[in-house]
């Protein structure tokens, strides 16, 4: 089945994560749509595109089948409007907006217009987060911790650097724990910059259980790590490249064969199985596994550790 498959806002993630994938399968054709004429240009003849444009209603005029809105955060919900209006499907980035009642406010939009709206949380796609989920089941989860740290500070309020950057393992946490609420959230900031620094916040599990996430961006290396205790078992991720389970009498080990870096490959970080997931789920008319509603629900935990602080 052939798909038109419009891209708006192809700057860095979609050409990291995106464009090198979809420009080489069969049977897609892509449209992409980008403000600045020069790039896109310059795109449109790398990825050897038919059309590209940097206006959204001729984009929609084209009648894409699906759109991946990859445009910055707080243009997202606009433009998702538009898509879903026109009855056009939408891969729509990370978060889906600024705040949880504009989420709700998109997924009761695309369920009146019966169309698919997945978020992409490409984590919960790669093949050793997976892995995890299964292996661990439905086994109680006594303790567990989520960490996504980084070497040099970017966002410069704290409400941005959690919904931005930690949004990922909050997602992660409900993806491997369940559902959570903050108990306590403390963080730093640079005082003469005005960066986010570091944060920690404690969470209770609703099959009570504690768990926490924490992050700095002063660290040595990027490094994200997740591990869960329980039951008699341990669970230990290092996102993108290693899993180890744990049981008193054994340990099983999985690993991929790159190192944690954007030059490693797209299927280990989880955007070729996050972008397989949305095109089957617009053939068969499914619910994605992180569809918008379940996307408000990651949010909300978002909004209740900055409320915790």
């Amino acid at each position: 089945m052939s798909m038109r498959v419009a891209l708006v806002g192809v700057g860095g993630i979609a050409q990291k994560g995106y464009l090198p994938v979809l420009a080489t399968w069969e049977g897609v054709e892509l449209m992409l749509c980008r403000r600045n004429a020069t790039e896109l240009e310059r795109l449109q003849s790398q990825y050897h595109v038919e059309r590209a444009t940097t206006n959204l209603e001729q984009l929609i005029d084209w009648k894409p089948d699906a759109a991946f809105v990859l445009t910055p955060t707080p243009t997202h919900a606009e433009i998702t409007r538009q898509f879903l209006h026109a009855g056009i499907d939408v891969l729509l980035e990370k978060p889906a907006t600024p705040t949880a009642a504009e989420a709700q406010e998109l997924a009761e939009l695309a369920d009146a217009r019966q169309r698919i709206l997945m978020i992409a949380f490409n984590r919960r796609y790669a093949p050793l987060s997976i892995l995890a989920r299964r292996m661990w089941g439905e086994q109680s989860i006594g303790f567990a911790t989520f960490e996504k740290h980084r070497t040099k500070p970017f966002f410069r309020g704290f409400d941005e650097q959690v919904n931005e950057e930690d949004i990922h393992i909050i997602d992660m946490l409900r993806f491997l724990c369940g559902e959570a609420q903050a108990v306590k959230t403390v963080y730093t900031m640079d005082e003469k910059e005005g960066y986010f620094l570091q944060l920690s916040s404690l969470l209770k599990l609703e099959n009570g259980g504690i768990a926490t996430i924490s992050a700095t961006m002063r660290a040595g290396q990027w490094y994200e790590h997740y591990a869960l205790n329980g039951g008699g078992s341990s669970l230990y991720l290092d996102a993108f490249s290693e899993l180890r389970f744990v049981t008193p009498d054994r340990e099983q080990k999985w690993s991929e064969p790159y190192p944690s870096a954007w030059q490693s490959s797209l299927v280990g970080r989880g955007f070729v199985g996050q972008m397989e997931h949305f095109f089957e789920c617009v053939r068969a008319r499914q619910q994605p596994l992180t569809n918008a509603w379940d996307s408000v629900k990651t949010q909300r935990v978002v909004e209740d550790i900055v409320a915790k602080s």
